[in-house]
């Protein structure tokens, strides 16, 4: 009975004394458990995807990409000119306009020329009653854009004609077909303020 209360007690022993353990601190002179907790705790490579990440943290909680230099810009000129934003507004209203200003330009060059047919001066040359007069073409070009400031700008181009009339008579030199005597190739320029087009 007493060896085997002996041998109980050794066992009791061995397992509640700790054994000693190697590990990569046993070099210290000192071995404390808290090196030991040191060395054990697992240290994220810096090279990693995983490295300055926190363990379990998904994807989607990454930070969103930071604006651009230039949308920065766009954002900063913006907010400190509101003029031009403004601008910006009135350059839709503009464009949506200006080819029904076209069609009414064209029917103005129409209106000119036919004017101008009503007022001919007739001179004698050669025993021939002779006159010229201006007449339009079809528009050409009708284009809106923005300057550099913001401003709208209209541009019309057409053909503008130097006709030349003779005849025996002025009655004869009206219902003569007009002879071209020059030919130029015209732009012109519109502002939109306004909220309108002007020429």
């Amino acid at each position: 009975m007493r060896i085997r209360g002996l041998l109980t007690a050794l066992a009791i022993v061995a397992l509640t004394v700790p054994m000693p353990r190697l590990s990569c601190a046993q070099d210290s002179p000192d071995p404390s458990p808290i090196s030991k907790v040191a060395i054990t705790v697992p240290i994220p490579d810096a090279a990693s995807p995983a490295a300055g990440q926190g363990a379990g943290v998904p994807d989607s909680a990454a930070p969103a990409p930071k604006s651009t230099l230039k949308e920065k810009v766009q954002a900063f000129v913006k907010k400190i000119t509101p003029d031009r934003l403004k601008r910006d507004i009135e350059f839709k209203t503009a464009a949506e306009t200006f080819p029904q200003f076209c069609q009414h330009w064209e029917q103005n060059l129409r209106e000119r020329e036919t004017n101008n047919l009503q007022k001919l001066i007739y001179t004698l040359k050669q025993g021939f009653e002779t006159a010229t007069y201006t007449g339009y073409g079809k528009i050409a070009g009708c284009e809106c854009h923005q300057s550099k400031d913001g401003y709208s700008i209209g541009k019309i181009t057409y053909e503008e004609f130097i006709y030349y009339l003779t005849g025996k008579t002025r009655d004869e030199a009206r219902k003569t077909a007009p002879q071209t005597v020059s030919d130029t190739h015209t732009t012109e320029i519109f502002r939109f303020e306004k909220n309108k087009w002007f020429y």
